[in-house]
């Protein structure tokens, strides 16, 4: 038996009507794996197992059951207005349901042109650089005829209408080749709303891409390709391929001349990470140093004497507001910060000072470091009162499950940091400097990082944010290939990668690492 959906999606800039998607299926598929398929974007940061609350839709016609998972995470007044979790409802009859919490993948990449850009003098041939992140995509590009810089593009992965996260999209891609090859097609896609959004803007319009370089991680690397990730997918988590490879674009369905990804450095350690510590030079000779770049997904890299241990752990995706109950990412209105009053006040600080709707990821991190440093939350996570969630602002309320997402996020975290230096025989305080790669890590503070347990402690002045690393190291590359190419396997011989999953004393430390406070 087979049933119509009808998904709306908000106003289009054409019109006054709202977006309409409809597919037809068969009857017990939920409404989010649906709404996957058909590529519209729903924000299920928790994969659709009824923990976030965050894939809402509104249904305007059609039945709609309340299932438990409804129950236990909306209130009746959300119930009252048709309001349903898309991954808890089954359609059996005609149904038309209007999306709450989504991305706007129809959104025009951000463009940055360079300082001295002069719009008069659009290059002909280009040479472009990319992380391929899996929220964020962002283009750096240069003119082939002198290396000058053009600008920066940015724009939301397509990919997050089938996954918030990589294992989720994982998780969407063994449901077989036909889900795989919509993943594949969204980075592609992806790839191609930059380029197309550079010809309208820094590159002349019949410009041409000379040369592509694109740095990823290890599943967005053989989703790129177009790649099987099966054996990603399970013990021992070996990719498919590791090696840097140079192929003509076209054949991953990009204009232009030549597309380079870069090697792949193990398990989930892949071609972003190699970029990183191509650019920071971890290559180089000296005491010490950590790089961490923190995402769903974290990476943590340790150069010391002779070798650089690296390693990933599935942080998930509370850093990014994820599985958070009010957690948005850093826009207008998201908290950023606390102050705590002696009688237990307290005021919230917001991107753009207005009102609060929400929590960001760096956000949840100063302000639970704020209710430990006050009594309000003590160090084991727990909600002081014995109350299941405390107001930080009219509406926005932090829930006792909210602090347990940051605590196993920044647990898988330390957890890591922790193996990584036992296995070089090295203590926090041995570490000369520790640098944050990513978005996330330039607008962390490194003594509230350090304070929640998350980071080593060790002197926040050894501790900096260094910007978007990987696109640095795809510019690199970009820029110079044969000289980048010698670097990257002198590192690559250097490389001992840590497999944390196999160790017998990893779920002794993760325990350890839950609690709130530095050590």
């Amino acid at each position: 038996m087979h049933v119509r959906v009808t998904f709306q999606e908000g106003i289009t800039e054409a019109s006054d009507e709202p977006r309409r998607s409809e597919a037809v299926v068969q009857v017990g598929h939920n409404l989010l794996e649906v709404a996957q398929s058909k590529g519209v974007a729903i924000n299920a940061p928790c994969g659709g197992r009824a923990q976030c609350g965050k894939c809402l839709v509104r249904v305007i016609a059609g039945p709609a059951p309340i299932s438990e998972g409804d129950r236990r995470l909306l209130s009746p007044g959300m119930l009252a207005e048709g309001l349903r979790l898309a991954c808890q409802l089954r359609p059996r009859l005609a149904t038309t349901v209007e999306v709450q919490n989504r991305f706007d993948l129809h959104a025009d990449p951000v463009v940055r042109p360079a300082p001295r850009f002069d719009p008069a003098r659009r290059a002909a041939r280009a040479i472009v650089a990319v992380d391929l992140g899996s929220t964020s995509v962002q283009m750096r590009l240069f003119d082939a005829s002198d290396l000058g810089l053009l600008g920066e593009l940015s724009v939301l992965n397509k990919q997050v209408r089938r996954g918030h996260d990589v294992m989720t999209r994982m998780t969407y891609a063994l449901r077989g080749p036909e889900a795989r090859r919509d993943l594949t097609e969204d980075a592609r896609e992806t790839l191609r709303a930059l380029w197309n959004a550079a010809r309208r803007s820094l590159v002349a319009p019949d410009g041409v891409a000379e040369r592509w370089t694109v740095a990823g991680n290890s599943v967005m690397t053989h989703l790129l390709w177009g790649e099987p990730i099966e054996s990603l997918a399970e013990a021992p988590y070996k990719p498919a391929f590791v090696e840097s490879r140079t192929r003509p674009a076209h054949e991953a369905g990009l204009p232009g001349g030549t597309l380079t990804t870069l090697p792949l450095l193990g398990s989930f350690v892949g071609g972003d990470t190699a970029a990183a510590l191509l650019a920071l030079r971890f290559d180089d000779p000296g005491p010490p140093r950590m790089m961490v770049d923190i995402g769903t997904n974290t990476e943590v890299a340790l150069a010391h004497g002779e070798t650089i241990r690296v390693c990933s752990t599935p942080a998930g995706p509370a850093f990014e507001g994820g599985n958070i109950s009010v957690g948005m990412r850093a826009e207008v209105g998201a908290i950023t910060s606390i102050d705590v009053r002696e009688d237990g006040a307290i005021r919230a600080h917001t991107i753009g000072g207005g009102k609060a709707k929400g929590i960001c990821g760096t956000g949840l991190i100063q302000v639970v470091v704020a209710l430990v440093r006050a009594g309000l939350v003590s160090r084991d996570g727990a909600i002081a009162s014995g109350a299941d969630r405390i107001a930080l602002s009219r509406g926005v309320e932090l829930m006792q499950s909210d602090i347990r997402e940051l605590q196993l996020a920044k647990g898988a975290l330390r957890t890591a940091v922790r193996i990584v230096l036992a296995e070089a025989g090295l203590r926090d305080a041995d570490l000369a400097s520790l640098q944050l790669a990513g978005a996330f890590g330039t607008h962390l503070t490194p003594r509230t990082a350090i304070d929640a347990g998350m980071l080593p402690s060790i002197d926040p002045g050894r501790v900096a944010a260094v910007g978007n690393a990987s696109l640095d190291g795809a510019e690199r590359f970009a820029l110079d290939p044969d000289g980048s190419a010698r670097r990257l396997e002198a590192i690559r011989a250097r490389i001992r990668h840590v497999e944390l999953a196999t160790r017998d004393d990893f779920q002794a430390l993760f325990v350890q690492s839950l609690s709130l406070g530095p050590g």
